[in-house]
């Protein structure tokens, strides 16, 4: 438009937590996140990236204290058509491996269970690498992947198909040694994807095959009815040096209005001692501001109800 004024693509996302286990009779409030996010065409190309940049990273370890990862990418990628080769792209950097559901978009605190968890790979000189080597479906690590889409949307929907060689590693502005830049050539295996969307239901599954003896298979499927209730169903198998075992998570979601929605799911891995997990939770999202300059409130509280894990989190955030 003439005389449009030029924008910087870029917005922050800010987010402070108070977290009770009352299992484990802890209670923390902390600052979680500062995060930095930018994405647009490249130049004239078709190219396009996106950047998500945690300048302040912060959460509850497992020994109770808060873990400090501030400096690290969630995302930076770059993607693109393959030049003559139709409805294919390739997407190279650092990005999540899952493309049928987008939990980056979830309106929980905590991701689905049978996309989060994932099976470890081979023990490495530090704990931090060893933990890079493990896989997930949901997890970022560095990679390369290829894509196709049947065509672009339409009333009877269309596929899309991706393979997806994911690396050991984690991209990172080190401020921290729990952020230290680590990255291996060698793949973690290789990660297959296929799914039939229409609008926002699909269905489809997808298939993780690694090195040290670790595979995974799950099948995905999400329904929208009426544009108020959407529910989410995925069950998988998960084998590796620890063994085998069932992983599935299945909940739904109401939008009450427009801006409060309210959920609830249920994970469940099969291995002894994890009994099933119950979690309730709300969102509340209030936009205000000029169109120039529109910024956001966030409220999201979940409770989590599992007999060795009782947790209620509170997460505020303000994007702008």
């Amino acid at each position: 438009m003439d005389g449009a004024r030029p924008t910087i693509p870029i917005a922050v996302w800010s987010t402070v937590d108070v977290e009770w286990r009352h299992s484990a009779d802890l209670t923390k409030g902390f600052p979680s996140r500062v995060e930095l996010i930018s994405s647009g065409p490249i130049g004239r190309s078709r190219a396009a990236y996106f950047v998500e940049w945690r300048a302040l990273s912060q959460s509850i370890g497992g020994d109770r204290r808060l873990l400090d990862r501030s400096g690290r990418f969630e995302d930076l990628f770059v993607t693109a058509p393959l030049p003559g080769a139709g409805r294919l792209s390739i997407t190279a950097g650092q990005f999540r491996t899952l493309l049928q559901v987008d939990v980056s978009q979830r309106l929980s605190v905590s991701e689905p269970l049978a996309f989060s968890s994932s099976v470890p790979g081979e023990q490495a000189s530090t704990s931090r690498l060893t933990s890079l080597r493990a896989f997930s479906a949901s997890g970022r690590q560095p990679g390369a992947r290829v894509e196709y889409r049947s065509g672009p949307p339409s009333a009877g929907g269309w596929w899309t198909a991706a393979a997806t060689l994911p690396l050991t590693g984690e991209f990172t502005v080190p401020f921290t040694d729990a952020a230290s830049f680590e990255f291996e050539g060698r793949p973690k295996g290789v990660f297959l994807e296929a799914f039939h969307r229409r609008g926002l239901s699909s269905f489809g599954g997808h298939a993780f095959v690694g090195n040290a003896g670790r595979n995974t298979a799950t099948a995905v499927v999400t329904r929208d009815i009426g544009g108020r209730l959407a529910l989410l169903a995925a069950a998988g198998t998960f084998r590796s040096s620890a063994g085998r075992d069932v992983r599935l998570s299945a909940g739904g979601e109401l939008t009450l209005s427009r801006v409060v929605v309210s959920g609830v799911r249920i994970d469940h891995q099969t291995r002894q001692n994890r009994d099933p997990a119950v979690l309730f939770y709300a969102n509340g999202h209030l936009p205000f501001g000029p169109a120039e300059f529109r910024q956001a409130l966030r409220v999201q509280v979940e409770q989590r109800v599992q007999r060795r894990n009782h947790t209620t989190t509170v997460a505020l955030s303000h994007v702008f």
